[in-house]
């Protein structure tokens, strides 16, 4: 069965398929947007629900509604695995009522002409003559193919619409198991208000969150968020089991009851090495466009999405939809958010190669003091006088492997970070690029497991 034509067709209703049908919409184009879930359930992907607020005017979206805030956050307490050291980094943002968030922002979508088909399956892209041209959706019991110029895939880690692409197209890029962490969490009432309820806990401890961490989100009054995330494919114990040890350990305050529990695969690394095919752009959690430290993605897919329709404004206006005329998207990302996020890549694979021990240490002797760990996490640099001044304090006493990785780690994030800001200017460079990129990091790796 055909359905109707439109600009735009937008796979997936969470935070990337969202803005980028209200910008889409904004900008006069007619696009549709697909998402399986009802209404009270949009958004629900469970996760620590924490956004920055600088992300809401960096993808030129309006403040959030009050009732879509459950708590306003002024900064971060970073645990050591002892906990007796704790960094304190400062910094505005929000924990959201995810769902009511979701609606809100389908509304403000909607009501620029935006049409949101919700209990609306997507089954696959709808191919031809080498570009994807629609997508077959399944809705009330029907399968109906709608077309548009323009494909947005926003389906999430699920990747409906990559999965089912050629496997020669670079946009089809899959997920490594070891580049993603497996996240559970609960929202939980507690007997008492924590202490410092405007700031969000995250714990460093490879034991019970190896090659993660764990979080406490305060939401409100005795509300709380809290979770972890281990890394995927290197044989870890599953998430639940390691949240169990949070009670049996007395890490965490056992709870007077339990309001939402679940768990999701969150992408940890940096982003897709393209967002753009034939027909097709590519947003959010299914780009890998993330904070590969703390696998934080609500509003780099915002940012993701609100430059996928520009692009798509741009490609409008000179009647074009191939690779090439999407390509702006790719530029516009990876010379900004992109080679950041690159940078942050090569810091978590060293990370996730320390032992309790060496976080013990290293936040105990400030080797990267608080002052500079919000530089490090939104610029993706460690700034050379940090460096020097650990490589310093490491000499004197004796801890050459630490030294040798951390000089390795601030020349490769330098080395990454310059790469992505090179980032070709049409299709024609990219196969060169990624073979820059694999080798870059491979080099990287061995030389990081050879010490």
């Amino acid at each position: 069965m055909s359905g109707e034509r439109y600009d735009v067709l937008v796979a997936g209703g969470g935070p990337g398929g969202t803005v980028a049908a209200y910008h889409l919409a904004r900008m006069g184009f007619r696009v549709a947007l697909f998402e399986q879930r009802g209404w009270d359930d949009v958004w629900g992907k469970p996760c620590g629900d924490a956004i920055g607020a600088h992300h809401f005017p960096n993808a030129r979206l309006p403040s959030p509604p009050p009732s879509a805030i459950r708590n306003e956050i002024h900064g971060v307490l970073i645990y050591s695995p002892s906990r007796e050291v704790v960094y304190r980094v400062n910094g505005e943002g929000y924990i959201v009522d995810r769902r009511a968030l979701g609606q809100w922002l389908l509304r403000e979508a909607e009501r620029h002409g935006a049409e949101i088909h919700l209990g609306a399956f997507v089954r696959r892209p709808i191919v031809e003559n080498g570009r994807v041209v629609g997508l077959l959706v399944e809705e009330g019991g029907k399968r109906v193919e709608y077309r548009a110029n323009v494909v947005i895939e926003a389906t999430g880690y699920s990747m409906i619409v990559k999965r089912s692409l050629p496997r020669d197209w670079p946009v089809a890029e899959m997920l490594d198991p070891r580049d993603a962490n497996i996240a559970y969490r609960e929202v939980q009432e507690l007997e008492e208000e924590p202490e410092e309820p405007h700031y969000i806990r995250i714990y460093l401890d490879q034991e019970v969150a190896p090659g993660g961490y764990w979080w406490f989100f305060p939401e409100g009054g005795t509300r709380v968020n809290i979770g972890l995330g281990v890394q995927g494919g290197v044989g870890n114990p599953p998430p639940t089991r390691q949240f169990r040890l949070l009670y049996e350990r007395g890490l965490a305050p056992k709870p007077r009851r339990v309001l939402e529990r679940g768990g999701a695969l969150v992408p940890t690394r940096r982003p897709a090495d393209t967002l753009v095919g034939p027909g097709l752009m590519v947003v959010g959690d299914a780009g890998f466009t993330v904070n590969p430290v703390h696998g934080g993605g609500i509003g780099y897919a915002f940012y993701s999405a609100m430059l996928a329709a520009e692009a798509y404004r741009e490609a409008h206006e000179r009647g074009c939809f191939t690779e090439e005329c999407l390509w702006r998207l790719n530029t516009e990302y990876m010379r900004s958010l992109g080679a950041k996020q690159a940078s942050l890549d090569i810091f978590r694979m060293f990370l996730q190669r320390l032992s309790n021990e060496d976080l013990e240490y290293g936040m105990a002797k400030r080797l990267v003091p608080e002052t500079d760990v919000y530089f490090t996490s939104t610029q993706g640099e460690l700034r050379l006088s940090v460096v020097e001044k650990a490589l310093i304090v490491l000499r004197g006493l004796r801890r050459p492997s630490l030294l040798a990785k951390l000089r390795l780690v601030a020349e490769y994030m330098r080395r990454v970070k310059r790469l992505y800001q090179e980032y070709p200017e049409s299709p024609d460079g990219l196969e060169a690029w990624r073979a820059r990129v694999k080798a870059l990091y491979s080099e990287f790796i061995e030389r990081l497991e050879r010490g």
